[in-house]
């Protein structure tokens, strides 16, 4: 993979994971997140650039779909999850 390709790939994954932590349900985002690495896991080995280019381009797809998703969970919040509102341990 390129260099330049290999940086888009890591921006890409970025956004997306950083796009998906805005998620206000939890169970979609953490769906959303362990899907996001699943799939970058997958398809980590890929070597051929019209491939890795197919995938780059579903990726942005998704990436506007999460957006999209993010946008329109928030115009209908709901309550906190118990796991959510649960203090982290001091230490």
């Amino acid at each position: 993979m390129a260099a330049s390709s290999r940086a888009q790939v890591l921006d890409l994954y970025r956004a997306m994971l950083r796009e998906s932590k805005h998620f206000s349900a939890y169970n979609y985002r953490m769906y959303a997140v362990r899907r996001i690495r699943d799939a970058f896991r997958e398809n980590k080995n890929v070597k051929d650039p019209v491939e890795i280019q197919a995938l780059v381009n579903k990726a942005k797809r998704d990436l506007e779909i999460i957006r999209r998703q993010v946008h329109i969970g928030q115009l209908y919040s709901t309550d906190k999850l118990i796991i959510e509102n649960q203090e982290k341990p001091r230490t």
